[in-house]
This record gives structure tokens, C-alpha cells and sequence, in this order.
């Protein structure tokens, strides 16, 4: 308690280099310690960081920016940080600051992102277009945490959504889940999953980008986590969207798609990915299915009655 109360007396009272390292002293205490992060909050750490953040030297905002977002990481300071005016530097800082100061205000503004009202101010304070350059441009690291910051200013967020979309962030979204680290195409799933609820232009968006086969790899190969993400992205791209249905089932694999023309359903390793598919979905799946059949037979042998007995008796009911 007493070494915190004296890091915050620094951010104060100090010179910019002892702000600067009490930022990034405090900035370490609070990395995954939620009791650290209270008892900066309670000497009242939070003001002078974001004052630091917006008055400090690039290295004092980087640190500030740092200590901000492992703070913010316990969910009762995300409103505090944002009324003390946290949001609109880490912005600015995303804009303007250095490779490393752009991954540290993406990270805090991730963060702060789990707070609905937060989502509202940081859309307002234009990070929206920021985040997608972050995600286009930055390195391996930046575009992890600009994809999970996107990912969480969509989450139940309709006008998010529509912002996203029009700042051009689905298909650096869909090449992060081909190109990304583990975690990165983690965050990229999950946010394509959140971007896909509830709005149907952008389902259209992700199929149109190539979303749906680096979604079926990574639900595949992914780490656990991950699968449920992507899980999550093609049933909410399936729903209400017969073409991405079949897209997806197609993608899978032909048991899948015999799977889709007759129960309107897929499922992969018990992860349900398509569930309550239309006729037209059926209809569709059942042509596929009965093209890709005819393509194993042979030439010569395709006018046999039998083989035709066979393709019907699998997809029959549904032509």
C-alpha cells in the first residue's frame, strides 16, 4: 500500500522521468492483480495517469497507456477511467503514438470496451477507423489486440457493427484468421462472431471476404478456446442465411452437407455450427450433394440405373 501511495505522490508531484517510471511501476503492479489495481484506484492513481497520458512525453504515455489498461482489466475501473477522461488520449494515442504506444492504447481500449457505455465514447472519439488501420498495419502483436478491442466495441453493439463494416474491418478480420498467431485469430473469431450477430449485411460481408474456410481451419485446428469462437462466428453467419449454410457445410465436407439436406443441421466434433437451416438451405445442399456424387461415378457407369437409385436414396426426399 505505502510503495503505491508514494508511485502516486511521483505522478504528481515529479519530474517527467519520475512520472514515467512511476507509470510504469504501476503499470507492472497492476498487470493481473485486481488487488493491486484497487488499491491504485483508492490512492488515486487513476487522474494523474490519464493526465500523464495526455501531457506526458511519448515514453510517459506509452507507460501511462500501459498502466491504464492492466487497470481497466478489473471491470469496476472501466467507468472510472472513462470520467476521468481516459478515452479520448488513448485515441489520440492510437493515432499518433509509436508502434508500442499503439498496441498499449488498443489493449486499454479493448478493456475499457466491456463497459456498454464505453463502447458509445470510444466509437464517438473516432477509434473505430483507428483500430481497423491498427488491425490492417500494426505488427503481430498490435493486430491481436485491435481485433479483441473491435471484437468487444461489437459485442451487443448495433451501430458498432455498422461502423466496423463501413471502416473496411471484416476482411483484415478474415486475414488475421488466416495469418495470425493462435490468440490473434482467437480475437479475430470472436469478433467476426460478435459482427455477425443480429446483422445480416455483414453475415453477407464475412462470406464475401473468405471468412467462412479460415473459420471451419481454425474450428478445426484452433486451440480450445478458439473453436468456440469460431463455432460461434458460422452459426450466427448460417443463421437466417441459407447460401452461408450451405457454404459452410460445403467447406466442412460432403457428411456434412448430406447432414444439412436432411436435418438442416452441421455439427463438427459436437460443436453445432449450422442449426435450423431453411428448405431452400436443404434444397441447396441436396443439388450439391447429388453433383458431388455423380462426380465419383464413373463416366460410363452414370447412366446406370442403380447409381441414380443410390444418389436418390441418400438425397431423395429433399429433391
Amino acid at each position: 500500500m505505502a510503495e503505491i501511495e508514494g508511485l502516486v505522490r511521483a505522478l504528481r508531484e515529479g519530474d517527467d522521468a519520475a512520472k514515467t517510471a512511476a507509470a510504469n511501476a504501476l503499470g507492472t503492479l497492476a498487470y493481473d492483480d485486481d488487488a493491486n489495481s484497487v488499491v491504485i484506484a483508492e490512492a488515486g492513481g487513476i487522474p494523474p495517469l490519464v493526465q500523464l497520458l495526455r501531457d506526458g512525453s511519448a515514453e510517459a504515455k506509452l507507460k501511462a497507456a500501459r498502466a491504464l489498461g492492466n487497470v481497466a482489466y478489473n471491470d469496476a475501473y472501466e467507468v472510472p477511467i472513462a470520467e476521468a477522461g481516459g478515452i479520448p488520449p488513448l485515441v489520440e494515442l492510437l493515432r499518433d503514438g509509436s508502434a508500442e504506444a499503439k498496441l498499449k492504447a488498443a489493449w486499454a481500449l479493448g478493456n475499457l470496451a466491456w463497459n456498454d457505455d464505453n463502447q458509445v465514447l470510444i466509437a464517438e472519439a473516432g477509434g473505430i477507423p483507428l483500430l481497423v488501420e491498427l488491425l490492417r498495419d500494426g505488427s503481430a502483436d498490435a493486430k491481436g489486440a485491435a481485433a479483441a478491442a473491435l471484437c468487444n466495441l461489437a459485442r451487443g453493439n448495433g451501430a458498432n457493427k455498422v461502423l466496423i463494416a463501413a471502416a473496411g474491418g471484416i476482411p483484415p478480420l478474415v486475414e488475421l484468421l488466416r495469418d495470425g498467431n493462435a490468440d490473434a485469430k482467437g480475437a479475430a473469431a470472436a469478433a467476426l462472431c460478435n459482427l455477425a450477430t443480429h446483422a445480416n449485411a455483414n453475415r453477407v460481408l464475412i462470406a464475401e471476404a473468405g471468412g467462412v474456410p479460415p473459420l471451419v481451419e481454425l474450428l478445426r485446428e484452433g486451440i480450445p478456446r478458439s473453436k468456440l469462437s469460431a463455432a460461434g462466428a458460422l452459426e450466427n453467419l448460417a443463421r437466417n442465411n441459407d447460401a452461408n449454410a450451405v457454404a459452410i457445410a460445403a467447406t466442412v465436407g460432403l457428411e456434412a452437407l448430406v447432414q444439412l439436406t436432411r436435418l438442416g443441421r452441421v455439427t463438427v466434433d459436437e460443436l453445432s455450427v449450422v442449426r435450423d437451416a431453411g428448405d431452400h438451405a436443404k434444397r441447396k445442399a441436396a443439388l450439391v450433394v447429388s453433383a458431388l456424387l455423380r462426380a465419383c461415378v464413373p463416366g460410363e457407369l452414370r447412366s446406370r440405373a442403380d447409381v441414380h437409385d443410390v444418389i436418390r436414396g441418400v438425397i431423395g426426399a429433399y429433391l
